[in-house]
Order: structure tokens, then C-alpha cells, then sequence
């Protein structure tokens, strides 16, 4: 399997731009130069471009941006986007950077009619910023798409208002146009007043239902979608409305010929490839996420059956207990006995890359039960997957915490505290509803420093840790029993 996480000559990868044309799924993605980890190096971005027919198996094309030179709209990077094929040819729309002009960011068109080989139009900028409105600082992220509702074009630009509290200025403008070539300004159509930029926004329509889902870079680090009855707004927030956990950044779709959506993100490199180390801009693509339409109007997220028909190896496991009472059935089956204490042990595997599959029964569960992650043997430096009974939610944890200094100071044997960074000890959590006896569904797929997280085929989280670990993943059950089953573990 050849998973596209960044391009073979590249340091880092970042900002999918998909498209579905013809039977093809493409990714054109934004990569900075060779060895480059900080701005304004790093963000001089180029355009690259990756081909695949059945969404595992990639093939890269070529570059098809370069950054511009001296005062061109582009030239300190050819930042995100969006491709379409339209008016019998394939468009780019792009964000043109550069820090030495007064409109440092604007937004380029470039056209192709092989879909290869692209040619910047010359009246770029074909869009800047009304500075009577909005900010020039952020000015970017165009997202073009056909509105059948509305027939004709319309680009949605991420952008700043000029007033307004400084740190919650973010909104989303709507230009229309008939041709991809003149654009009618309309106006502000979401601001939500909770993030410096909204990035990478698109908006679709599934049945009545529209949905626009964008970045946000604030405290949540992650990829997060609204509701509405119309493409106009309101938009309402939902119940689960994450596309993934955090560090699933900048995630876009594209929708196959099936009808099926599909979300594409990265998750950052850290500094130094240490977990105490800062997030860097770019980092790997995860495994695209599938979304769905539920009964409610919401979007559940799960892996794609392709990469679940991919992972066809069997991959050698056994089960070392650690603590608290089990039991097992054949070989695929491991119940924890945990009522009023905790039990857990470990799925032991030699491979550093694999897809760890099961299903899951809790039993008369009062607290929470689920999986250890990158591990030592006592459970207490690991990312802990726990689904939480008594809050009806899931949630990532990076264990251990930090303890009062008093307690540091007289307690022994207290492990030494993550310095958790921005995201915290409880990395992400969503609402995830169960009861005694339902069979909840887990995939977890486990690369080298790549932890990607299925749950229910309802949520997903995603994150990056680090380092040899003792053990890749395990299970737990605290204050109840949980039984695992259909136990596989493929490569």
C-alpha cells in the first residue's frame, strides 16, 4: 500500500486541494522547499500534484505552481486553493503571497486544458481585498464550486473584517460569477466571531442540507463544519462537528463518481521530531476521511472501505496482561473484568506500521473503557483513547499530567509530566453516545509516528507521537468490564 503522506522529495506536505475529474482522484498539495522549518522560508510554498484511481495507490505528476518573482502576487508562495474543471478547462484559484507589497495576500487564477500544466493569468490579482472592510493580512484560501441553487460560480475567500474584537474578526466572503472570469462582489456570508481566520472553507449541499466546513486555527487546531437550510446561512453548529480530531488541519473534499465525499487533511511536524518539540506549519497527509449524511442531518466520519480492503496482511500479535482480572476466547477475543478497579494489557506487535481492528461490548461500565496508545508497561506515559460512560463522550488524552508542586515535591514515584503544549492533557473529545451491550467498531492505524483513530464510524482523532514507545497499543476497562472481539491486527 502506498499511502500518500508527502511528496517523495519533500521535507513536509500540507493544504490539500482535491479533485474528482474523469475517474481521477488528484491532490494538489502545498510543499515547502528542502529543509526549510521556519517563516517566511517555509511558507514559499510550491504547488504539487498527485494522481489516483482507487484513492490508495498514489502517483505523483509534477509541480504545477512555482512562486512568482519581485513584486508579484506570488512571489514568497503559491499558497491554498482551489481546482476545478469548468468552462472546458481545468482552473486553479490560489492565494498569491508576498510579504513586500501592501496587498500581501490576494487571490490568482491559473488555467490548464490537460489538467498538468498550468498558466497563471495575467491579470493577476484577479481579487483583492476592499480595505474600507477588511484587513489586508488575511485575505486568501479561495474555495470555488458550481451553486446549481444559485446557477452560477461562487468563490468563497477567507478574510478579516477591520472591526470588531482583534482575535475574533474571521469571517467568509462570497464573490459570484458566470464564467470564472469576472467576479461580482457580495458580501460577508458567516462570521462567527470566534477565530482570527476561518481557513480553508468549502461549502456543499447534501440533499437539503448545506454544509460549510473550514479551519480553525485558534485553540482547536482542527477541521470543523456548520449547517444550514441555505447556502446564504444561517449556519447552525452541530452536535459532533468535527471532521477529525485535532492536528486533522486544513482538511478539504472532493465527492466521486458513487457520490461518496471524501476530506483530506495534514498533521503537523513537531520540532526536532520530539513531542516536546513546537508544531511546525506542514507535517504528513492522514488517511482520508469519508463522511455521511446521518438521520440527523450531521456528518459521521469513518475510513474508507478502501483502505480497509487494503491492510490484508494478518500481522503476528499476542496479549501480555498487566493488572485486574481477564479473560480469553479463542484467539480473537479478550474480556476485562474491571468492576471497582482497573484492568488493561497490551497487543504486542513487532511491525511500526499496521491497522489494529476490533469491536467492542461494554458490560455494566460505570466509568470508561477503550485503548493505550504508544505506552510504557505501567499505563502512565501513554495517549489514551477513552470512551467516558457517565459523559457520554470519546476523548484523546496525553497522560501523565502535570500534579500540584506540593504533591511533586512529598509524593514518590510520580511519573515525570508532559509538557502537553498547546493542545493540552485532553487533546480532543467529542460527543459519543453508548449504553451496556452496544457493539461499538474501533480501528486504529498506527504508522511509524502517525496515530489515526476510527471510532463507531461515527468519529475520528488524529495525532502524532514520537519515539519508541514499549508497547504500540493496548487495552483498558476502568470501573466495569468491556469485551474486545474480532481482534485483527493486518498490514
Amino acid at each position: 500500500m502506498d499511502i500518500f503522506r508527502k511528496l517523495s522529495w519533500a521535507d513536509s506536505t500540507g493544504d490539500a486541494i482535491p479533485l474528482y475529474h474523469d475517474g481521477v482522484y488528484h491532490i494538489f498539495s502545498l510543499t515547502s522547499p528542502p529543509g526549510t522549518t521556519v517563516y517566511p522560508a517555509r511558507l514559499r510554498t510550491t504547488w504539487e500534484h498527485s494522481v489516483s484511481r482507487d484513492l490508495v495507490h498514489w502517483e505523483e505528476v509534477g509541480t504545477a505552481l512555482y512562486p512568482g518573482e519581485g513584486e508579484e502576487p506570488d512571489a514568497c508562495g503559491v499558497w491554498t486553493g482551489a481546482a476545478v474543471y469548468g468552462e472546458k478547462q481545468y482552473h486553479i484559484f490560489y492565494t498569491g503571497y508576498n510579504y513586500n507589497v501592501h496587498f500581501q495576500q490576494t487571490i490568482c487564477h491559473a488555467v490548464s486544458d490537460d489538467g498538468i500544466h498550468f498558466e497563471k493569468d495575467p491579470k493577476n490579482p484577479i481579487i483583492i481585498p476592499n480595505e474600507e472592510e477588511y484587513e489586508v493580512v488575511d485575505w486568501r484560501d479561495p474555495y470555488v464550486f458550481y451553486n446549481e441553487d444559485d446557477n452560477c460560480w461562487w468563490i468563497l475567500i477567507s478574510g478579516r473584517k477591520k472591526e470588531g474584537p482583534p482575535s475574533r474578526r474571521g469571517c467568509i466572503v462570497l464573490y459570484r460569477s458566470k464564467d470564472l472570469d469576472s467576479w461580482e462582489y457580495y458580501g460577508p456570508i458567516y462570521q462567527p466571531y470566534h477565530t482570527n481566520c476561518p481557513e480553508c472553507c468549502e461549502m456543499y449541499k447534501i440533499g437539503d442540507l448545506w454544509y460549510l466546513s473550514y479551519s480553525r486555527f485558534s485553540e482547536f487546531v482542527n477541521t470543523i463544519y456548520r449547517v444550514a437550510d441555505s447556502p446564504f446561512g444561517p449556519w447552525r453548529t452541530p452536535k459532533m462537528d468535527g471532521i477529525g480530531g485535532r492536528r486533522f488541519y486544513a482538511a478539504k473534499s472532493l465527492v466521486n463518481d458513487e457520490g461518496r465525499r471524501f476530506y483530506f487533511a495534514w498533521a503537523h511536524d513537531r520540532a526536532r521530531q520530539s513531542n516536546f518539540g513546537e508544531w511546525y506549519w506542514g507535517g504528513q497527509f492522514c488517511i482520508p476521511h469519508e463522511v455521511c449524511q446521518n438521520e440527523s442531518g450531521e456528518l459521521d466520519v469513518k475510513l474508507p472501505r478502501e483502505y480497509v480492503e487494503a491492510w490484508l496482511e494478518p500481522v503476528a500479535w499476542s496479549y501480555e496482561h498487566k493488572l485486574g482480572k481477564f479473560r480469553t476466547y479463542g484467539d480473537r477475543c479478550i474480556y476485562l473484568d474491571s468492576v471497582s478497579t482497573l484492568s488493561y494489557g497490551f497487543i504486542k506487535v513487532e511491525e511500526k506500521s499496521f491497522l489494529f481492528s476490533c469491536k467492542v461490548k461494554p458490560v455494566d461500565m460505570a466509568d470508561h473503557f477503550g485503548l493505550l496508545l504508544k505506552s510504557d508497561s505501567d499505563a502512565t506515559q501513554c495517549i489514551v483513547l477513552a470512551f467516558d460512560k457517565g459523559m457520554q463522550r470519546a476523548e484523546l488524552l496525553n497522560l501523565p499530567m502535570e500534579v500540584d508542586p506540593f504533591w511533586e515535591a512529598s509524593c514518590t514515584n510520580i511519573g515525570i509530566p508532559k509538557d502537553a503544549g498547546p493542545d493540552g492533557i485532553r487533546v480532543c473529545e467529542k460527543p459519543f453516545p453508548y449504553k451496556d451491550g452496544d457493539v461499538i467498531d474501533i480501528k486504529v492505524a498506527i504508522d511509524q509516528d502517525m496515530i489515526e483513530i476510527f471510532a463507531g464510524e461515527k468519529v475520528a482523532f488524529t495525532y502524532r507521537y514520537y519515539g519508541d514507545t514499549e508497547y504500540q497499543i493496548g487495552l483498558m476497562a476502568q470501573d466495569g468490564c468491556a469485551e474486545f472481539f474480532d481482534i485483527r491486527v493486518t498490514e
